[in-house]
């Protein structure tokens, strides 16, 4: 049975290809592989970090009550107290 090998042939046309190849000459031919094994599993731990705090959120959000402030000013058509006051005396 052979081990699997894996070849990164970049477009360098795309611009993150073009970023990835650049990052990958400085790394010494001899650590490549370790260096691309890192960043595969570093791509892996983020997205399962990410995917986690989302989770988070979304129950912290349902078990919140999110409460609106009040406009400071009565709608146009309310009753001034003055008169409630007033029709209250009567």
């Amino acid at each position: 049975m052979k081990r699997p090998q894996y070849v990164f042939r970049p477009n360098l046309s795309d611009p993150q290809h073009r970023r990835a190849w650049a990052l990958l000459q400085q790394v010494p031919s001899a650590k490549r592989k370790e260096f691309l094994v890192q960043a595969i599993l570093a791509a892996e731990q983020t997205d399962r970090l990410e995917e986690s705090i989302r989770k988070v959120v979304r129950e912290e959000l349902q078990t919140a009550s999110i409460t609106t402030s009040a406009s400071s000013q009565p709608p146009e058509n309310a009753i001034p107290d003055s008169a409630l006051d007033f029709l209250n005396s009567l």
